[in-house]
């Protein structure tokens, strides 16, 4: 279930008294807890109805003590749960803790609503107490934004800012903060501190503009090595050496750049294999489960690049990295011979 139905369900007063909620989005799912104890904790009286344990396995007898008690001075009590690790399939209660927690949801009060959380986790499916949670409807997943809604998202962050962004600099946003990465850490978080920077930046004007943006925003360390490969490709060297010590100086370990860098030659290379096979651009984005703006940089970059220099630029970097693993050269100096002595060699082709 998406946060646009939990977000309804807790609008709608109906959300169940045990709940579920998991997913890759931590700042939605810190939000949607945040609701339900807006909209059912009096202030007043938080202090007596409102708890949360990071986890229940060390502290059940507090846990249950808490949620078997009446409300003060209200219809609802709310605890949380952080880190519900026994709802998945490494984690687990004891024998007497499992039977005390089944009871609490066969036969527990009205009153307290509790709220278990599992973040970059699934549930086991399989547990008979997991089960219960799906026979209630009480399961929530909520993960990271597409493109298109992480578009949207910071358009209307910077409309609450009293900002207007356009949509195609909002995408710009999008694709360039790290957050569409393939296992990406970047979460809601980061981006709302880049737009609260851009926002504070801006206070007193109307629009923002792309000078802002690149300004001050974060490039992210993919989005990075798409220009940095730009530049290597086009013969551009202090353009790419400029980009590089910006990576370094914003503590991009130099190992994890040149594995970016391999890994982008090897995706440049499947891409024009495919693409001189034939295949249209949503066939090989298709069949490289690739987001829509990292095919559109690969098709970009592969305009310029035939096969047979990628696998030339792919077999010396391939070198380098194997050099400096074995301790032949120092990292820095590997770097600096891909952004300036590759390009060199490999101008013939």
């Amino acid at each position: 279930m998406s946060y646009k139905i939990i977000s309804d369900t807790i609008k709608k007063s109906r959300i169940p008294n045990f709940v579920l909620i998991f997913g890759t989005e931590d700042y939605l799912i810190d939000t949607a807890v945040k609701n339900i104890k807006k909209k059912y904790i009096d202030e007043n009286y938080e202090s007596m109805n409102y708890k949360e344990f990071e986890k229940i396995e060390n502290n059940f007898s507090d846990f249950y003590e808490f949620v078997t008690t009446y409300p003060f001075i209200s219809e609802k009590k709310l605890c949380v749960i952080r880190e519900a690790n026994f709802l998945t399939s490494t984690g687990s209660l004891n024998k007497a803790e499992e039977e005390q927690f089944n009871k609490i949801l066969d036969e527990g009060s009205d009153s307290c609503i509790k709220v278990f959380l599992l973040k970059d986790k699934k549930p086991d499916s399989r547990k008979k107490i997991v089960k219960k949670f799906k026979d209630n409807n009480a399961i929530f997943e909520i993960n990271k934004l597409n493109e298109q809604e992480l578009s949207k998202y910071i358009s209307d962050k910077f409309k609450s800012n009293n900002l207007n962004i356009n949509l195609s600099l909002a995408n710009y946003i999008a694709n360039n903060s790290g957050y569409l990465e393939y296992e990406s850490t970047v979460n809601l978080y980061h981006i709302n501190n880049e737009i609260d920077k851009i926002s504070s930046f801006k206070m007193g004007y109307n629009d923002v503009l792309m000078e802002d943006v690149d300004n001050l925003l974060i490039k992210s360390s993919e989005s990075n090595v798409f220009k940095l490969i730009d530049n290597i490709c086009d013969g551009n060297k202090e353009q790419a050496f400029g980009i590089l010590n910006d990576m370094l100086l914003n503590n991009t370990p130099e190992q994890v750049i040149i594995h970016m860098i391999i890994r982008q030659y090897r995706m440049l290379y499947q891409y024009v294999i495919l693409s001189n096979k034939g295949y249209s651009f949503n066939e090989i984005m298709s069949k490289m489960k690739l987001k829509s703006f990292v095919a559109n940089k690969l098709s970009k970059q592969t305009r310029s690049l035939k096969s047979e220099k990628i696998e030339y630029y792919l077999e010396k970097i391939l070198e380098i990295d194997k050099k400096i693993k074995t301790g032949e050269i120092e990292s820095r100096i590997g770097l600096e011979l891909i952004t300036n002595g590759v390009i060199g060699m490999g101008t013939h082709l």
